[in-house]
């Protein structure tokens, strides 16, 4: 965000945007933005794959980035800039014309170099707010190749079986790596990407409740519901009603 203010909603929560202000979102983070009329900047929205191409990865090897959702203030204070924010702004601006009006096929040499200053100055800036998080090993990188994986098939029904042996491992060792990184059971990552999908469309779209419950692959409206009130305590219409950002009838 270069001047003016917003507001950002994510999972479940909102926050205001001030001036010069950076923010990052991990994968599977269900989120929306609303911003003033006067506001400008720049929105960068990347393909969890693509993360893992050899001349970006290596970023994230020395940058909190990714894991959680984390927030930077960058004005100096008395009306002045950090000089990281007019960095990012003009590496910004050479990324979009470097990709031009439409971004497609393989990632250049150019695109990836310009790719990998943006992310690197923006993991250096993010270095000490709350919510960045480290990240190495081997644990890790497997953690975040099946969240990688489970944001491409979540909706087909995928047991962890297949999981693992899609991703050449074990059911324990990959049960292992979603608990130290993820805190949780790979089932659970499922699920809860499920259910994220779910509160997404209920909150930032007007599908009704049986088309969301078909789009996210449960034959049965019924168990979409049962399963949505289990996980969160009130009903899916109850839940729109509460949070859409829209009117809505259904």
């Amino acid at each position: 965000m270069e001047r003016g203010a917003g507001e950002l909603a994510y999972d479940g929560r909102r926050c205001d945007l001030a001036p010069v202000s950076l923010v990052i979102l991990p994968s599977g983070c269900i989120h929306a933005f609303r911003f003033d009329d006067d506001a400008e900047g720049w929105v960068l929205s990347l393909a969890h794959d693509l993360l893992h191409d050899p001349r970006i990865a290596w970023v994230f090897d020395a940058a909190p980035l990714g894991s959680a959702v984390s927030m930077q203030c960058l004005g100096a204070g008395e009306g002045g800039v950090d000089r990281r924010a007019s960095r990012l702004s003009a590496l910004f601006a050479d990324l979009a014309q470097e990709s031009g009006d439409a971004w497609s096929g393989p990632l250049s040499a150019c695109l990836a170099a310009h790719l990998g200053l943006v992310l690197a100055l923006a993991g250096a800036a993010m270095a000490g707010s709350e919510g960045a998080a480290q990240a190495n090993g081997r644990s890790e990188a497997l953690a975040l190749r099946f969240r990688g994986l489970v944001d491409r098939t979540f909706r087909q029904g995928w047991s962890v079986d297949r999981y693992a042996d899609q991703l050449g491992t074990t059911v324990p060792t990959l049960t292992r790596a979603c608990r130290t990184v993820l805190l949780k059971a790979p089932g659970e990552v499922v699920r809860d990407r499920l259910l994220l999908e779910a509160m997404r469309s209920l909150t930032y779209t007007s599908a009704g409740i049986g088309q969301i419950a078909e789009h996210l692959g449960f034959a049965d409206p019924a168990y979409f519901s049962r399963f949505f009130k289990q996980r969160v305590g009130m009903t899916a219409s109850a839940f729109r009603r509460d949070n859409a950002w829209f009117q809505t009838s259904a």
